[in-house]
């Protein structure tokens, strides 16, 4: 009797061995994903508020890049430029709204008024009740002509695509205690 009872013990052992490592296993898989998710909006605020990037300016502004086709103005290297910068991050339609909402308003502030930008760091929160929504506060610095550098917090949330997994589908700003303000009227 102490054979099968031995041998019934070892199963159930390996049965609850086997059921743990597949709860890890799912809760690794999960943060995983979440961690990756972290990483790509660390990584867009990275290119927003590090400079502004002098490449990404010069095809905004230069107007050999931009021709027009078919009454439509078009810039295919900086659309190039995006793809690779931005593109890895996003997915196709999220990247196109971001680009044409909120993607070069503060490069481009910074940029027309001499302002430097820096990234600080960045508190990224994962919602509770919508997994695929991420809320955001990055540090930025700015600074002007070699005076003192400033920091300021911008607010903003991400919403991840439910089809293209790890692509952000939306990406705004909400408050940015006055930045914008502060790089766009500043002489």
């Amino acid at each position: 009797m102490s054979k099968n009872n031995n041998k019934s013990k070892s199963i159930i052992f390996i049965s609850l061995m086997l059921l743990m490592s597949g709860f890890l296993i799912a809760a690794c898989s999960k943060a995983d994903a979440e961690d990756t998710n972290k990483e790509a909006i660390k990584k867009v605020l990275e290119h927003q508020f590090t400079g502004p990037d002098e490449e990404f300016m010069e095809l905004i502004w230069n107007p050999k890049y931009r021709t027009v086709h078919n009454n439509k103005e078009e810039n295919k290297e900086f659309d190039k430029y995006v793809a690779k910068v931005y593109g890895p991050y996003f997915t196709d339609s999220g990247l196109d709204s971001f680009i044409a909402a909120f993607g070069t308003q503060y490069p481009a502030f910074a940029y027309n008024t001499g302002y430097k930008l820096s990234f600080k760091g960045v508190t990224i929160e994962q919602s509770e009740k919508t997994p695929y929504r991420y809320t955001f506060i990055a540090k930025v610095g700015y600074q002007k002509n070699g005076d003192k550098e400033k920091t300021v917090n911008v607010e903003g949330e991400v919403l991840f695509s439910t089809k293209e997994e790890g692509k952000i589908g939306g990406f705004q700003y909400g408050n940015d205690n006055g930045l914008s303000d502060i790089l766009r009227t500043s002489n």
